[in-house]
């Protein structure tokens, strides 16, 4: 009779010494065993030839594996990625070793530390203006208020102060939180709006949202706007073009407000016509990474930092799923994520269902982002967006504490 065997699926410490103990391995021997049962393929990029050659030598002298362009080797080319495949044992190793070698390959080695410890990261703490979330159990939920006459799904609904405000404080009752204002349509397609009649817009708004107290953020890529929303008491600045505006990294880290930096290719009025990428995830994470050193330089926190990949934002159809299937190598920066699914064309060109119709489409895509590394949603449903982020939680939860 043959035995039964199964692949066990091990993402987590926890799970390793659970199984461990099941099997009743000696406690000793399970110390040793558990970095050995977690496996990574790390891309290295941007190596000189000589850091290539290094790496992929020590890396294959541990029992890894390493692979580097052609042409590393006979040093005939500029640079050089590295695609390198080990357990955590064996990267702790490698890390170890770069640590003596000369090249700048102890800085290499730091920043491959670096992306191991971010992936194995279960929750944040994101600080705004005046107040901070726990990021990682709970998803935060953001909910979407266009303040705007021409936003793709809502436009015009919610142009009134009054209705703006009524609609703001049933999402915050239906679990949102905080509200996301917005004066600026980024629908594909969508012209610039001047500051002036930008603010004209959101301003009633966000002051009577401050009154009642409503956390609230700001939808803006004009560092004039934020910098009155931040003064009427908006705690974070969400900023599609990701301080694109020379003058918005200096006012968000003067107020100490929460910053979402997100990724799209070009402006709204044009960002759909060219979605072809080389390298979609790879140009995305360098984009984003390159943001996130230029906040952080610029005077923001890294704690008041979150990241958004930009669904919708210059991508496919095909783009926009490849993103949700492997949201969780953006993980490797260290930064809470935030995606914002809702109602979205990719999810109508899936299902056929209308802009309002895609309740149910933007529910799923909204669990499996959560179960794929998403901290956060950014929604116009929030009743919805809470319950199936819940459901994402419980299953994440099973499989790592169960």
């Amino acid at each position: 009779m043959r035995p039964p065997v199964r692949c066990l699926e091990i993402k987590f410490l926890v799970q390793a010494n659970a199984e461990m103990e099941r099997a009743l391995v000696d406690p000793a021997g399970a110390r040793i065993m558990a970095p050995k049962q977690f496996h990574y393929n790390l891309k290295v990029s941007a190596l000189t030839p000589a850091q290539a050659n290094v790496i992929k030598q020590e890396m294959l002298s541990l029992g890894g594996e390493a692979a580097v362009a052609r042409g590393a080797a006979s040093c005939s080319i500029a640079a050089s990625d590295a695609i390198l495949s080990g357990t955590l044992r064996q990267y702790g190793l490698l890390v170890e070793k770069l640590k003596y070698q000369s090249f700048a390959l102890p800085e290499v080695g730091g920043a491959i530390d670096e992306a191991l410890n971010n992936i194995a990261k279960r929750s944040f703490v994101l600080r705004g203006r005046t107040r901070e979330w726990e990021l990682g159990k709970k998803t935060l939920i953001m909910g979407i208020l266009n303040v705007t006459p021409d936003s793709f799904s809502d436009g015009g609904l919610f142009f009134d102060r009054d209705r703006a405000v009524e609609k703001a404080l049933k999402m915050v009752e239906d679990g949102a939180d905080w509200v996301d204002v917005g004066g600026e349509s980024t629908r594909p397609g969508a012209g610039p709006v001047q500051a002036e009649e930008e603010l004209e817009r959101i301003m009633p708004v966000v002051e009577a949202l401050s009154k009642r107290g409503v956390v609230f953020s700001i939808d803006t890529m004009k560092a004039r706007v934020a910098e009155e929303a931040l003064k009427a008491g908006a705690e974070a600045v969400n900023d599609v073009s990701a301080l694109s505006d020379p003058a918005m990294a200096e006012v968000c880290a003067r107020h100490k407000a929460a910053v979402v930096l997100m990724h799209m290719r070009g402006a709204p009025k044009e960002m759909q016509k060219d979605t072809a990428y080389k390298d979609l995830i790879g140009e995305v994470f360098s984009y984003l990474s390159e943001r996130v050193d230029y906040a952080e330089s610029s005077g923001i926190e890294r704690g008041r930092i979150m990241i958004d990949p930009g669904l919708g934002f210059g991508k496919s159809k095909e783009g926009n799923l490849e993103i949700i299937a492997r949201l969780r190598e953006f993980a490797s920066l260290g930064l809470p994520i935030l995606v914002g699914p809702s109602r979205k064309s990719f999810i109508g060109a899936i299902t056929g269902a209308k802009e309002t119709e895609r309740l149910s489409g933007t529910a799923a895509v909204s669990a499996m982002a959560v179960l794929n590394g998403a901290c956060a949603l950014r929604v116009h449903d929030a009743k919805e967006a809470r319950e199936a982020s819940a459901m994402a939680e419980a299953v994440k939860s099973a499989n790592i504490d169960g």
